[in-house]
Protein backbone atom coordinates (compact mmCIF):
# COMPACT_ATOMS: atom_id res chain seq x y z
CA UNK A 1 0.00 0.00 0.00
CA UNK A 2 2.69 2.34 1.12
CA UNK A 3 4.73 1.63 -2.80
CA UNK A 4 0.97 2.10 -4.26
CA UNK A 5 0.63 5.62 -2.38
CA UNK A 6 4.40 6.70 -2.86
CA UNK A 7 3.61 5.60 -6.92
CA UNK A 8 0.86 7.97 -6.73
CA UNK A 9 3.20 11.01 -5.70
CA UNK A 10 4.74 11.45 -8.85
CA UNK A 11 1.40 11.76 -11.20
CA UNK A 12 -0.54 15.20 -11.04
CA UNK A 13 -3.88 14.55 -9.21
CA UNK A 14 -6.71 14.84 -10.96
CA UNK A 15 -8.48 18.19 -10.24
CA UNK A 16 -12.24 17.70 -9.37
CA UNK A 17 -14.59 20.48 -9.00
CA UNK A 18 -16.98 18.22 -6.43
CA UNK A 19 -14.11 18.64 -4.30
CA UNK A 20 -16.30 19.90 -1.25
CA UNK A 21 -13.38 19.39 1.64
CA UNK A 22 -9.89 19.25 1.51
CA UNK A 23 -8.10 18.12 4.70
CA UNK A 24 -4.89 17.70 5.65
CA UNK A 25 -3.50 15.05 8.31
CA UNK A 26 -1.25 17.14 10.38
CA UNK A 27 2.29 15.81 10.05
CA UNK A 28 6.09 16.49 12.07
CA UNK A 29 7.58 19.81 12.14
CA UNK A 30 6.46 24.02 12.36
CA UNK A 31 5.41 25.59 8.96
CA UNK A 32 8.50 27.64 9.22
CA UNK A 33 10.96 27.93 11.95
CA UNK A 34 10.52 31.73 11.06
CA UNK A 35 6.94 31.52 11.89
CA UNK A 36 6.78 29.84 15.47
CA UNK A 37 5.27 32.09 17.93
CA UNK A 38 7.50 34.12 20.19
CA UNK A 39 9.60 32.32 22.63
CA UNK A 40 9.55 29.25 21.13
CA UNK A 41 12.46 27.42 18.90
CA UNK A 42 10.69 23.98 17.62
CA UNK A 43 7.08 22.51 18.21
CA UNK A 44 6.42 19.89 20.84
CA UNK A 45 6.97 16.78 18.25
CA UNK A 46 10.35 15.84 20.15
CA UNK A 47 10.15 12.29 19.03
CA UNK A 48 10.59 13.57 15.77
CA UNK A 49 13.43 16.51 16.76
CA UNK A 50 16.16 13.75 16.01
CA UNK A 51 14.92 13.10 11.82
CA UNK A 52 16.28 15.94 10.11
CA UNK A 53 13.95 15.24 7.17
CA UNK A 54 11.31 15.58 9.20
CA UNK A 55 10.76 19.62 9.80
CA UNK A 56 9.21 19.77 6.46
CA UNK A 57 6.71 17.49 6.44
CA UNK A 58 3.22 19.06 7.75
CA UNK A 59 4.75 22.15 5.51
CA UNK A 60 4.50 20.30 2.38
CA UNK A 61 1.39 18.80 2.96
CA UNK A 62 -0.26 22.22 4.29
CA UNK A 63 1.24 24.10 0.69
CA UNK A 64 -0.45 21.35 -1.05
CA UNK A 65 -3.45 21.94 -0.33
CA UNK A 66 -3.44 25.31 -0.43
CA UNK A 67 -1.90 25.24 -3.86
CA UNK A 68 -4.99 22.56 -4.80
CA UNK A 69 -7.33 24.69 -3.27
CA UNK A 70 -6.78 27.33 -5.82
CA UNK A 71 -6.71 25.26 -8.38
CA UNK A 72 -10.06 23.95 -7.36
CA UNK A 73 -11.51 27.22 -6.62
CA UNK A 74 -10.20 28.82 -10.36
CA UNK A 75 -11.84 26.04 -12.16
CA UNK A 76 -15.18 26.43 -10.43
CA UNK A 77 -15.35 30.09 -11.27
CA UNK A 78 -14.09 29.51 -14.82
CA UNK A 79 -16.95 26.67 -15.54
CA UNK A 80 -19.48 28.90 -13.60
CA UNK A 81 -18.83 32.14 -14.50
CA UNK A 82 -16.71 31.91 -17.97
CA UNK A 83 -14.35 34.22 -15.99
CA UNK A 84 -10.73 32.77 -16.23
CA UNK A 85 -8.06 33.52 -13.48
CA UNK A 86 -4.90 32.05 -12.70
CA UNK A 87 -4.86 30.54 -9.14
CA UNK A 88 -2.32 32.72 -7.93
CA UNK A 89 -4.57 36.09 -8.54
CA UNK A 90 -7.79 34.53 -6.75
CA UNK A 91 -9.17 36.84 -3.82
CA UNK A 92 -10.34 36.11 -0.79
CA UNK A 93 -14.09 36.39 -1.70
CA UNK A 94 -13.60 34.40 -5.05
CA UNK A 95 -11.96 31.74 -2.57
CA UNK A 96 -15.08 32.23 0.10
CA UNK A 97 -17.17 31.78 -3.47
CA UNK A 98 -15.83 29.07 -5.28
CA UNK A 99 -13.19 27.46 -3.14
CA UNK A 100 -13.61 24.30 -1.00
CA UNK A 101 -13.18 24.07 2.57
CA UNK A 102 -9.07 23.37 4.10
CA UNK A 103 -9.78 21.23 7.03
CA UNK A 104 -6.79 20.74 9.65
CA UNK A 105 -6.98 19.19 12.58
CA UNK A 106 -4.16 18.37 15.13
CA UNK A 107 -2.79 18.60 19.08
CA UNK A 108 -3.93 22.08 20.59
CA UNK A 109 -0.15 22.99 20.74
CA UNK A 110 0.25 22.22 16.82
CA UNK A 111 -3.26 24.00 15.89
CA UNK A 112 -2.02 26.70 17.93
CA UNK A 113 1.49 27.52 15.51
CA UNK A 114 -0.45 26.97 12.35
CA UNK A 115 -3.02 29.46 13.36
CA UNK A 116 -0.75 32.06 14.10
CA UNK A 117 1.13 30.64 10.60
CA UNK A 118 -2.36 31.95 8.72
CA UNK A 119 -2.22 34.87 10.22
CA UNK A 120 0.93 35.95 9.41
CA UNK A 121 0.60 34.70 6.10
CA UNK A 122 -2.93 36.34 5.94
CA UNK A 123 -1.36 40.20 6.30
CA UNK A 124 1.00 39.45 3.86
CA UNK A 125 -1.08 38.46 1.02
CA UNK A 126 0.08 34.80 0.76
CA UNK A 127 -2.74 33.18 2.54
CA UNK A 128 -6.45 33.78 1.03
CA UNK A 129 -8.73 31.43 2.53
CA UNK A 130 -11.18 33.11 4.98
CA UNK A 131 -11.84 32.03 8.16
CA UNK A 132 -15.48 31.09 7.12
CA UNK A 133 -13.74 28.26 4.41
CA UNK A 134 -11.18 26.80 6.90
CA UNK A 135 -12.01 24.27 9.88
CA UNK A 136 -9.71 23.38 12.05
CA UNK A 137 -10.17 21.71 15.86
CA UNK A 138 -8.45 19.97 18.46
CA UNK A 139 -10.85 18.43 20.26
CA UNK A 140 -12.81 15.31 19.27
CA UNK A 141 -15.95 13.59 20.20
CA UNK A 142 -15.12 9.13 20.57
CA UNK A 143 -17.40 6.54 20.16
CA UNK A 144 -18.51 6.59 23.47
CA UNK A 145 -19.56 10.17 23.64
CA UNK A 146 -16.66 11.81 25.06
CA UNK A 147 -14.58 14.81 24.31
CA UNK A 148 -11.35 13.96 24.58
CA UNK A 149 -8.41 16.11 23.14
CA UNK A 150 -6.64 14.90 19.90
CA UNK A 151 -3.19 13.69 20.84
CA UNK A 152 -2.72 10.90 17.96
CA UNK A 153 -3.97 9.61 14.46
CA UNK A 154 -6.62 7.53 15.46
CA UNK A 155 -8.02 10.34 17.58
CA UNK A 156 -8.18 12.72 14.41
CA UNK A 157 -9.64 9.77 12.36
CA UNK A 158 -12.15 8.32 14.98
CA UNK A 159 -13.21 12.20 15.69
CA UNK A 160 -13.15 12.98 12.20
CA UNK A 161 -16.45 16.41 12.01
CA UNK A 162 -16.55 17.07 8.25
CA UNK A 163 -17.90 20.55 7.54
CA UNK A 164 -21.35 19.98 5.57
CA UNK A 165 -22.94 21.58 2.18
CA UNK A 166 -25.53 25.20 2.24
CA UNK A 167 -28.45 21.95 2.25
CA UNK A 168 -27.39 20.31 4.92
CA UNK A 169 -25.49 17.08 3.00
CA UNK A 170 -22.49 15.54 3.56
CA UNK A 171 -19.28 16.71 1.39
CA UNK A 172 -19.56 15.18 -2.27
CA UNK A 173 -15.79 14.19 -2.25
CA UNK A 174 -13.32 15.00 0.20
CA UNK A 175 -9.66 14.91 -0.59
CA UNK A 176 -7.28 13.71 2.06
CA UNK A 177 -3.88 14.72 1.92
CA UNK A 178 -0.81 12.82 3.59
CA UNK A 179 2.63 11.10 3.27
CA UNK A 180 2.15 7.71 1.66
CA UNK A 181 3.34 5.47 4.59
CA UNK A 182 1.02 7.84 7.33
CA UNK A 183 -1.65 7.65 4.64
CA UNK A 184 -1.18 3.68 5.44
CA UNK A 185 -1.99 3.58 8.86
CA UNK A 186 -4.67 6.13 8.55
CA UNK A 187 -6.53 3.43 6.39
CA UNK A 188 -6.24 0.97 8.71
CA UNK A 189 -7.81 3.51 11.12
CA UNK A 190 -10.60 3.86 8.91
CA UNK A 191 -10.57 0.34 8.65
CA UNK A 192 -11.95 0.27 12.23
CA UNK A 193 -14.11 3.49 12.03
CA UNK A 194 -15.23 3.06 8.54
CA UNK A 195 -18.19 5.73 9.49
CA UNK A 196 -15.92 8.65 10.03
CA UNK A 197 -16.09 8.69 6.26
CA UNK A 198 -19.99 9.75 4.98
CA UNK A 199 -21.36 6.95 3.09
CA UNK A 200 -22.77 9.03 0.16
CA UNK A 201 -18.74 11.27 0.10
CA UNK A 202 -16.49 10.52 -2.23
CA UNK A 203 -12.86 9.71 -0.42
CA UNK A 204 -10.00 10.85 -2.65
CA UNK A 205 -6.62 10.07 -1.36
CA UNK A 206 -3.44 12.10 -2.53
CA UNK A 207 -0.18 11.33 -1.02
CA UNK A 208 2.59 13.68 -1.02
CA UNK A 209 5.88 12.85 -2.09
CA UNK A 210 8.06 11.38 1.45
CA UNK A 211 11.41 13.30 1.36
CA UNK A 212 14.02 10.97 0.05
CA UNK A 213 15.82 10.76 3.39
CA UNK A 214 12.55 9.87 5.23
CA UNK A 215 12.06 6.76 2.59
CA UNK A 216 12.97 3.67 4.54
CA UNK A 217 12.78 5.21 8.54
CA UNK A 218 9.30 7.01 7.60
CA UNK A 219 8.13 3.83 6.51
CA UNK A 220 9.59 1.61 9.25
CA UNK A 221 8.12 4.18 12.03
CA UNK A 222 4.35 4.35 10.24
CA UNK A 223 4.51 0.29 9.86
CA UNK A 224 5.37 -0.10 13.58
CA UNK A 225 3.34 2.54 14.98
CA UNK A 226 0.34 0.63 12.62
CA UNK A 227 0.95 -2.99 14.64
CA UNK A 228 0.87 -1.27 17.88
CA UNK A 229 -2.75 0.83 16.84
CA UNK A 230 -4.01 -2.82 15.91
CA UNK A 231 -2.80 -5.12 18.44
CA UNK A 232 -2.23 -2.69 21.14
CA UNK A 233 -4.45 0.21 21.37
CA UNK A 234 -6.65 -1.66 19.33
CA UNK A 235 -8.03 1.22 17.20
CA UNK A 236 -7.41 0.33 13.73
CA UNK A 237 -8.23 -2.81 11.67
CA UNK A 238 -5.79 -5.34 10.23
CA UNK A 239 -7.92 -5.20 7.29
CA UNK A 240 -7.75 -1.49 5.81
CA UNK A 241 -10.32 0.84 4.80
CA UNK A 242 -10.23 0.26 0.60
CA UNK A 243 -13.60 2.30 0.00
CA UNK A 244 -11.27 5.77 -1.87
CA UNK A 245 -10.20 6.55 -5.36
CA UNK A 246 -6.55 8.00 -6.25
CA UNK A 247 -8.64 9.92 -8.97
Amino acid sequence: MIQTFESATYNRPPINSDTDVVYVYSGPGPYSYNLLEPGKTDLEDFQYHKYPWSRKMDRAKIRFAYALIGTIAAKRMEDQTGVKKASRNLTSQEYENFGPFLMYTSTNWQNAHIRHTFGVLKQAGLFKIPDSKLVMYEEFTNRLGERKPIIHTEDQTEGLQFPLRPDGSPPRRIAMISHPAHLMRVMHILGKYQDSIPESSILQIIPVHTPKAAVIEYARIELLGTIGTVFSRKRASLIPFTKYTLD
